[in-house]
């Protein structure tokens, strides 16, 4: 994991450490070793402990007893319910952010649109980190901040898992017509397809991790086994 700065604040920490699960710099499951993770911050344990706490609280760590800090491990049920909270969440942040948007706001949408239709089809990683960026913003911009906190812990969670679904299934050609399809919407007002896009993008995502669970030969807990081991 590359690092940026020395003697970081622990908000820092947790955001550099948020990202590294985001994209799979560390993996769910792996445990952190404390040591070696405040040497590379350039601080004491007592911060880094803090950071922990905080991803903890966010559900993105837990704490074993004898092992430490561990990157959280989610089951296909945690799985499925961290989309049916999605549901719960994005569409009506969507609509927020249609009533809202300026032709700045658009523009700014449009830009990140742009940078992830230019990325190479191979270039799986790079397109899920402007996706990421793409609808960050878009919640942002509903100006609902309590509902832009859980969307946003929620996306963490699930984000390490989505990537693989991304490159497992072939969802991101699919994925950028839709994105067009939507900005369109965005752009002429049309709130009612906005929320229908962003609602029926969920429930695509879905279906697509239950089909990766049925494919799987695994039986113990197969859509979670799928989605950590095969990008190891």
């Amino acid at each position: 994991m590359s690092i940026v700065a020395r003697n970081m604040h622990p908000d820092q920490i947790v955001e550099l450490l948020r990202r590294a699960v985001r994209e799979r710099v560390i993996l769910p499951g792996q445990s952190l070793n404390q040591d070696e993770l405040a040497q590379k911050f350039g601080v004491s344990r007592i911060p880094l402990r803090e950071a922990l706490r905080t991803l903890v609280g966010e559900g993105l760590v837990v704490m074993r007893p004898g092992v430490g800090a561990v990157i959280t491990e989610l089951r296909g049920k945690e799985i499925e319910e961290l989309f049916e909270l999605r549901l719960q969440l994005e569409p009506p942040l969507t609509v927020a952010a249609v009533d809202r948007m300026s032709a700045s706001d658009f523009a700014e949408l449009n830009t990140l649109l742009i940078k992830m239709s230019e990325l190479a089809s191979d270039d799986l990683d790079g397109w899920a980190s402007q996706h990421y960026l793409f609808h960050r913003r878009l919640f942002e911009l509903a100006g609902k901040r309590h509902a832009l906190r859980l969307v946003t812990q929620v996306q963490n969670l699930v984000e390490p898992y989505s990537r693989v679904h991304v490159s497992l299934v072939g969802a991101a050609e699919h994925s950028k017509s839709e994105h067009a399809t939507l900005l369109e919407a965005i752009r002429v007002g049309d709130k009612e397809q906005a929320e229908s896009i962003t609602r029926n993008s969920i429930l695509d995502g879905l279906a697509r991790l239950r089909s990766a669970q049925e494919a799987s030969e695994d039986t113990d807990d197969p859509l979670a086994l799928l989605l950590v081991d095969r990008s190891r």
